[in-house]
């Protein structure tokens, strides 16, 4: 008696292990299933888009001492000034886009000019960019907001990047 009733219960679970066996890889390939689906499904609708920048320009131009053209604010100050007639500056960029220029006091033989963002101050004088359709003007004036003494009497290397952009629309 005592061995049938170890045969029924080694039996019985056996049996039981056997079904689970049997369950559980079913159980496990569907719960991965369902939560690939649920991840394709989750992850599939988290997509963002930025806008694009469409296109970015630069051109190099050079200023002689003899191009700089004095100009007088309202108060009396002395400035100077180089206006450069740039067609490619359109109103889209000059709304949307943006317009870096760089000044390098390089020799202009250089091979590998240093180029120094605006606006910046050397030796006291603070130049400046401003930029509307269709041109850029670099200005020169005394960081101190006096008369500025043009001094320059070399050439003057002048990069202008122009940056199409779409607007963010906020």
């Amino acid at each position: 008696m005592k061995v049938a009733c170890i045969s029924f219960l080694r039996l019985n679970l056996l049996n039981k292990a056997k079904s689970i066996r049997g369950i559980a890889p079913k159980t496990n390939s569907m719960k991965v299933a369902l939560l690939a689906l649920f991840a394709v499904v989750i992850f599939s609708g988290c997509t963002k888009t930025y806008p694009q920048v469409n296109q970015v320009y630069s051109a190099l131009y050079t200023v002689t001492p003899t191009q700089w053209i004095q100009g007088t604010d309202q108060d009396g100050t002395i400035f100077y000034s180089a206006s450069f007639n740039i067609p490619e500056l359109t109103q889209d960029i000059d709304l949307n886009g943006g317009v870096e220029v760089y000044l390098s006091f390089d020799d202009q033989s250089s091979t590998d000019p240093t180029y120094e963002a605006l606006p910046e101050v050397v030796n006291g004088v603070a130049y400046g960019a401003i930029h509307t359709t269709g041109s850029v003007t670099i200005d020169l004036r005394a960081a101190t907001g006096g008369n500025v003494n043009l001094g320059i009497n070399q050439t003057l290397l002048v990069k202008i990047v122009l940056m199409q952009a779409q607007p963010l629309g906020n």
